[in-house]
């Protein structure tokens, strides 16, 4: 497994996304000159225009590995009424696909849409927006194949999302093959939803294209109990790493975490540590 660097937290070396092209580049030779070989873009959010080919020179002159996270905060209710918010995420996550080919990237990945109130509970609605969500999903599969880019669903798989439990969430990816869709674990995220991480490991196991991790507490506040650095919550960590090589999960560690360029530092260098023990036991 390799450590990779998120750019979305808020603060992310003194940065704020989403990233423009001279951020985006800074912050790759920042990562570079941290050892990092692998970089997430991401956000793309608001529609930052990016300059692919430039941000692809830099990543290659770092030798730096690369893909693309859409994230997006997507309206389910909007999406199962409306044909403007359908347009909105076909069109982000379009953009994540095509950012792909120009910074040579063979991944990108996205959220499910979310309920911003309490309609999950209106089984009509919810049931409309998955399926809208399904054909969209679809059609952008079709050009991502054609691109040569894989797509990978982020593992949100509770209320208010749309795919609202582990169940839900396998599958609506399982009418995909994997060839085309697998997903991206969240770590922090479902720790602190009070979700089982083994379970959630062995649901996605064949699919598993990357996984965001970051240290979390089941705090009921999620901004404050997610994206801390490794050691900072309560995840067991070691025994996370153990359940992704017993899956043969062999990918990036993305990590994505709010701190300071020591915590970046020492978080980075404790995942590479006990990855290479995990290895050789």
């Amino acid at each position: 497994m390799k450590v990779a660097l998120h750019s979305a937290p808020k603060g992310f070396f003194k940065s704020n996304p989403p990233h423009s092209s001279s951020e985006l580049c800074r912050l790759v030779r920042k990562a570079a000159s941290l050892s990092f070989k692998c970089f997430q873009v991401g956000p793309l959010s608001d529609f930052v225009d990016i300059d692919g080919k430039r941000v692809r020179r830099v990543l290659d002159q770092c030798d730096m590995e690369r893909n693309v996270h859409v994230g997006g905060l997507f309206d389910a209710k909007k999406l199962a009424v409306t044909d403007e918010e359908y347009e909105r995420v076909r069109d982000e996550i379009h953009y994540g696909i095509e950012l792909c080919r120009e910074i040579s990237s063979s991944l990108v990945s996205f959220h499910p849409p979310f309920f911003t109130t309490k309609d999950p509970e209106n089984n009509a609605l919810s049931s409309e927006a998955r399926a809208r969500f399904l054909k969209l999903v679809r059609e952008e599969a079709k050009f991502a194949c054609n691109s040569g880019v894989k797509m990978a669903l982020e593992s949100f798989c509770y209320q208010p999302f749309i795919l609202n439990s582990l169940g839900n969430f396998v599958q609506f990816v399982s009418d995909f093959p994997p060839t085309k869709i697998g997903v991206l674990l969240e770590v922090g995220h479902l720790h602190q939803a009070r979700f089982d991480l083994d379970k959630a490991v062995q649901a996605f196991s064949s699919r598993l294209l990357d996984v965001h991790i970051h240290d979390a507490t089941k705090d009921k506040d999620f901004r404050k109990a997610t994206h801390l650095p490794i050691g900072k919550g309560n995840i067991d960590i070691h025994h996370l790493i153990e359940t992704l090589h017993e899956v043969k999960y062999d990918e990036w560690l993305t990590l994505e975490i709010r701190g300071s360029e020591r915590e970046i530092v020492e978080s980075k260098r404790f995942l590479e540590r006990l990855s290479k023990r995990k290895c050789k036991t």
